[in-house]
């Protein structure tokens, strides 16, 4: 009848942490190819229930350290609070050692993980490849038939023994043509974009026996100015423990629109422990990790598109 505007107030702030350290230093993950990526963690604060972004925590102490009493520092990086990186080319998890993560907030907080090591080794990465596709979608009142691809990967076969806790994140670049760009003029307008908000999502999957393809997600090729031309995407998999694993599919199944059938909110797993005995959000995760890179053309398709 009118609008009703709601508030629910966060009467007690706690901390949220995005931390993962990987078996893939700086310069490893230049050799994807990629520009690199340094270890970081992202500190900030959960907020009332309204639409603004969190609170960056600024001026922590973030430690790393190992069972053989080895720390390493992460430093607040200048241009964006709350977000703490460990500028070294070189460093990288090692297999059979345990890592804890231990954080000081401004206020004296203290915070440590539980002690975390990388998971048994799998078999290595397979091939990247695709399968043309449709799916449904409403528009102008009516549902229609979208053409699109589906990307995926070929899981080794499984030969462990146990469950494989798999994944996948994507980077995805193209090939951006300015559209009033001279087609006269030497200097042609071409250049390579990406942004964090496509393919944001990622994959994750618990494997027992492999030797099948495991599909991504469906991109559209008909209304997708991104494959005009040409279309890369740094698929990285990852790895993890089982607890990690778990962690990570309860927070998808928590972003998934479900309408009425959507997991209702509850407290998610966390191996993170606070000296005020306040809850954290967040899990701590020391993961393997591969990289391949696709590549995707238009002339891939058996259909033409402009």
């Amino acid at each position: 009848v009118e609008p009703y505007e709601f508030r629910i107030v966060d009467s007690s702030q706690r901390i949220v942490i995005e931390a993962t350290l990987f078996d893939k230093s700086f310069n490893d993950t230049k050799e994807y190819p990629s520009d690199g990526r340094y270890f970081s963690v992202k500190l900030s604060r959960t907020s009332d229930v309204v639409n603004v972004r969190s609170e960056a925590v600024s001026y922590a102490t973030v430690v790393l350290v190992n069972e053989q009493g080895e720390e390493w520092t992460y430093g607040e990086r200048s241009d964006t609070p709350g977000y703490y990186e460990l500028i070294d080319d070189d460093f990288k998890a090692v297999s059979g050692v345990r890592y804890k993560l231990k954080i000081q907030t401004p206020d004296d907080e203290q915070i440590e993980s539980d002690w975390e090591t990388l998971p048994d080794p799998s078999p290595p990465m397979g091939p990247i490849g695709f399968r043309e596709t449709t799916t449904q979608k409403i528009l102008m009142n009516e549902v229609a038939e979208i053409e699109g691809v589906t990307p995926n990967i070929t899981l080794p076969v499984n030969e462990t023994g146990k469950p494989i806790y798999y994944q996948w994140k994507y980077l995805p670049t193209w090939i951006f043509v300015a559209a009033l760009a001279s087609t006269t003029d030497a200097m042609i307008k071409t250049c390579w974009a990406s942004t964090p908000y496509y393919l944001r999502g990622y994959t994750v999957l618990q494997d027992t026996d492999g030797g099948y393809q495991k599909d991504f997600f469906f991109m559209d090729t008909r209304t997708n100015e991104r494959i005009l031309y040409e279309f890369s995407m740094l698929v990285q998999q990852e790895v993890l423990n089982e607890d990690y694993y778990y962690f990570r599919k309860e927070m998808q199944d928590r972003n998934q629109p479900g309408g009425v059938f959507s997991v209702p909110p509850y407290n998610l797993n966390t191996n993170y422990h606070s000296s005020a005995g306040k809850s954290v959000f967040g899990y701590f995760g020391v993961v393997r990790e591969e990289a391949k890179r696709w590549y995707f053309n238009r002339n891939d398709l058996s259909y033409g598109i402009s």
